[in-house]
């Protein structure tokens, strides 16, 4: 009976090889590959030392009875090896999961990868269909793991990896600016190329950080005429006008303006620094009073960013209760809150007759529609100042900082509409000329050739 006890003590312990060989498994933080299994932990749920600890305590047990009480010693061994087999076999089994999971990012084998070190998530999805429309093997890469964790709930069906860009990645699309973009960069021979997620007259917009890009995709002649103005010199071989596959589905107007107006009322998020702010918020109750004054029906639609500032979310209350109230006494039908953001940009657009914003990347696309657009110079008295600095602006009916060309601006856009003869060139000048009659087609080119390698 010692014998046995020891004979079975000797064989729970050497179930150690195997929790020992499976201890350093980590999967590979990735999720939504085909194949993969859905929820694999990102920690083993047994350590190697949990192992330990029990046969640390098994051998004690089983040398002390093992004189005295031999019986005893061959139960405790038995039931103390068949612990350290169940824990052996919990690691084993997490360990070949982990190598599955890994298998699995490697036979998908992505070709198109776009890499994210961004906060919020939303960039992605304004590339993500078209990527999607091209049939290649694509995957979002995560830069840390809590954006991984992020992205994953955000993109339920887009496989995600975390940390560096996957070996068979050819193509690598940064719809976000970051600087830590860098780092993935660093770590991968793919073609990386600069999206970035709109196009406007912002700073960033023509910031010197595109020069580490391989390629820089812009959706026009204007986008390369900024780079220029910013004494960025990029090669032209560098640079690959693409327009803007978000404009499709866009429906141009079709004649003028009609009476009443519904009109599209879309800030830009207000900056903490007011010297830096080009944002209306500041004053969006009265520019929206002024629509109301004149008979619009209006959709006020909220930028996604900006929610931590106390006065502009405050202004965005005051706007909600100004439409809800005119609703209420007039019978129109305006539309704001979650549901005016929720609805699709391309319905918003369809559905309205002009639009007024701010410097932001909404302004070229909706140059698509070739409707009469009014923008608003927060850092300018004079409208034509504006315009010098703000090509965009070229084609709109500019509003001052201080609201004394509110009413002109307002009355020229949706009445007698001057600048209905250029708006048709100043879409070709930013949306890549007589092509964007195919938005997505050229984007989706570059992802299949960048695939391709």
């Amino acid at each position: 009976m010692i014998v046995a006890a020891l004979l079975v003590l000797a064989l729970g312990l050497a179930t150690g090889i195997v929790a020992r060989s499976s201890a350093s498994a980590r999967p590979p933080l990735a999720a939504h590959f085909p194949g993969q299994r859905a929820h694999l932990a990102d920690k083993p749920p047994l350590r190697f030392r949990v192992w330990a600890i029990v046969a640390a305590a098994l051998t004690l047990a089983v040398l002390i009875d093992v004189l005295l009480q031999p019986g005893v010693a061959l139960v405790i061994a038995v039931v103390g090896s068949l612990a350290l087999a169940v824990i052996a076999g919990t690691m084993h089994r997490y360990a070949r999961e982990c190598t599955e999971a890994d298998a699995a990012v490697k036979a998908y084998a992505p070709t198109i990868a776009i890499p994210y070190a961004g906060k919020v998530g939303v960039h992605i999805g304004m590339w993500s269909p078209w990527v999607e429309r091209t049939g290649v093997h694509w995957c979002i890469v995560a830069r840390t793991p809590a954006l991984f964790r992020q992205l994953a709930d955000m993109y339920p069906t887009v496989p995600i990896a975390q940390g560096q860009i996957p070996a068979s990645v050819r193509g690598a699309l940064y719809p976000h600016g970051a600087a830590a973009n860098t780092d993935f960069i660093a770590g991968s021979s793919a073609t990386h190329a600069f999206l970035g997620h709109g196009d406007s007259d912002k700073p960033l917009s023509a910031s010197e950080r595109v020069l580490q890009y391989d390629l820089v995709a812009v959706a026009g002649q204007a986008a390369i005429d900024r780079f220029v103005a910013a004494g960025l010199s990029i090669p032209a071989d560098k640079l690959r006008i693409i327009g803007r596959p978000q404009t499709e589905g866009i429906v141009p107007a079709d004649g003028p303006v009609p009476q009443p107006a519904t009109a599209l009322y879309a800030p830009t998020w207000r900056h903490a620094d007011d010297s830096l702010n080009v944002s209306s918020l500041a004053v969006a109750d009265r520019i929206v009073q002024a629509l109301l004054d004149r008979g619009c029906t209006v959709v006020f639609r909220r930028h996604f960013a900006g929610q931590n500032h106390v006065e502009a979310e405050a202004m965005i209350v005051r706007v909600n209760e100004l439409l809800e109230a005119d609703a209420a006494a007039t019978g129109r039908s305006h539309r704001w809150g979650q549901s005016a953001v929720d609805e699709p940009l391309i319905d918003a657009f369809n559905s309205v007759d002009a639009m007024v914003s701010d410097v932001s990347g909404i302004v070229v696309d909706f140059m698509a529609s070739t409707k009469p657009l009014v923008m608003y110079a927060a850092q300018f008295a004079d409208p034509d100042a504006f315009r010098d600095a703000h090509p965009t602006s070229a084609a709109a009916y500019v509003i001052d900082r201080d609201l004394v060309h509110l009413d002109e601006a307002l009355d020229a856009a949706l009445g007698d509409d001057p600048f209905a003869g250029t708006r048709v060139e100043r879409a070709d000048h930013y949306l890549g000329g007589p092509d964007r009659a195919e938005p997505a087609r050229r984007f989706m080119d570059l992802v299949t050739e960048l695939s391709e390698g």
